[in-house]
């Protein structure tokens, strides 16, 4: 069908035929831009890829819960990001069926469309958990889920977290009259100062607004029909979405719908949900030493209380220092105040808008194929690894201003150099001059693994020229 019509990964025209009655599909946001947890979050790393003191990255773990509760789990996900993606999951043993990419950002209304769009034409008109994939939740919160289901065909259900104390963080929402095991949304507030947060959280009225939804999808496309006419109008089909998609309105559920909307109902739940959206909060998340410091890595922190330490290779070691954020990775140090550590998102704006490539990604970058790591670089010169996946290649392709140098260093690979193959094997190198045209390709069952030694007077990544690529990126 094209890039421009379909993303969807590996898509099969499956019904669960012969089911009686409407399913719970999941529907797991995993956009983002990679601001408010810099330098460990990049615009092409976003936080849902980050794992916290765990095997699972955030996007696996929520991804792992819904497939546990849910009758089947579909990802919406940005094009840059959609390759990261798909190795995550597969990575976790999850299906990479039911992807879905946006070619641009939308925010979380067309997103939330999208994918309900794409649900109703495979699955038919179902009730769709709506989950950002950079919370933490316990399985408790799917038996409430489930209790919500009760009440989707007659509105649009939301999930309220109790406040604990007066957050100036997240936007709340007014409890009206009680309804079975819930409340009529009387009303959605935006971020408060903190005097009026800490007025909600006295008045027991008001819960955190979660981001997370319950839709029946008929009712939800209703509620569009009435209140965002401009995403409703090309809702006949997901092609007709995607293929209009960069011309529909950049708005959030919550404003485009939520806070206009009189038939919502709101779900209390008062444990088990973390929003990993801060450094704060991250901090929060971590075990304490006995100064109050949450550590990470290799770090010494010596006469120092109050402080979050995240430390990547190397040893961090701090000395009479006190309610400091540190975040070290290998091309960026973060040392922040904790009180001032919300301003990181526009830092990381700053650096977006200078074209640092600090703002974008780490020294390893993921590819379709695989990925790289910079080890070294300097004037005329880079030095990276490079692994690519079993049964994967890099584009057919020329630089015009770098030559490379290939060490493998573990498997074989089949190269071709303009038009010649030829087998490189562990302790064996190839050269590859510049205007050359060659390609890499993994043939066997283990990541291959090659250093690239690049010289020449230009050694970014935009000089390239590709010529067929299994990917669609030509």
């Amino acid at each position: 069908m094209g890039r421009s019509l379909l993303f969807l990964a590996s898509f099969k025209c499956r019904l669960l035929i012969g089911y009686s009655g409407i399913v719970m599909i999941a529907l797991v946001l995993a956009g983002g831009s990679g601001t408010r947890l810099w330098p460990l979050s990049r615009s092409l790393f976003a936080k849902q890829f980050i794992s916290f003191g765990s095997d699972t990255s955030l996007l696996q773990d929520t991804v792992l819960k819904a497939a546990r509760h849910c009758d089947e789990v579909v990802v919406v996900t940005n094009d840059a990001q959609y390759f990261l993606v798909r190795h995550q999951l597969e990575d976790a043993g999850s299906s990479v069926e039911n992807i879905i990419r946006e070619p641009v950002g939308r925010n979380t209304a067309p997103a939330i469309a999208l994918g309900c769009k794409y649900i109703e034409e495979k699955y038919g008109n179902t009730n769709v958990l709506v989950m950002p994939s950079d919370h933490m939740l316990d399985d408790s919160f799917f038996e409430l889920a489930k209790e919500a289901e009760k009440y989707a065909k007659k509105s649009l259900c939301t999930f309220g977290v109790k406040p604990t104390h007066p957050s100036t963080g997240y936007g709340y929402i007014k409890l009206g009259a009680k309804i079975g095991s819930g409340y009529k949304a009387q009303g959605f507030v935006e971020k408060p100062d903190l005097g009026r947060a800490k007025e909600y959280l006295s008045s027991g009225r008001y819960l955190w607004n979660s981001g997370i939804f319950l839709f029946n999808i008929k009712r939800l496309f209703t509620a569009f029909e009435t209140h965002l006419p401009e995403i409703y109008s090309h809702l006949k089909s997901s092609e007709e979405m995607l293929a209009n998609y960069e011309n529909l309105p950049s708005i959030s559920i919550d404003f485009g719908l939520m806070e206009k909307a009189k038939n919502i109902m709101v779900f209390p739940f008062e444990s088990g949900w973390r929003d990993v959206g801060s450094w704060e909060s991250v901090y929060e998340l971590l075990d304490k030493d006995e100064s109050g410091n949450s550590t990470v890595g290799d770090v010494i922190p010596l006469e120092s209380s109050g402080s979050l330490i995240y430390g990547g290779d190397r040893l961090i070691a701090t000395i009479g220092v006190k309610d400091l954020v540190v975040v070290d990775t290998k091309d960026a140090l973060l040392v922040a105040d904790r009180s001032k550590a919300e301003e990181v998102r526009e830092l990381a704006e700053r650096l977006k808008s200078e074209g640092r490539k600090e703002a974008s990604f780490h020294t390893t970058v993921y590819r379709p194929w695989g990925y790289y790591t910079i080890l070294d670089s300097g004037h005329r010169y880079k030095v990276k690894k490079i692994a690519i996946y079993p049964g994967s290649s890099i584009s057919l392709q020329l630089h015009h201003h770098r030559a490379e140098h290939w060490i493998v260093v573990k498997g074989a690979a089949k190269i071709t150099k303009n038009g010649e193959v030829v087998y490189v094997h562990e302790n064996e190198s190839i050269y590859v001059p510049k205007s050359t045209h060659h390609r890499v390709e993994n043939e066997g069952k283990v990541d291959l693994h090659i250093i690239e030694i690049q010289t020449g007077e230009y050694v970014e990544e935009d000089d390239i020229v590709r010529f067929d690529d299994e990917y669609g990126r030509v």
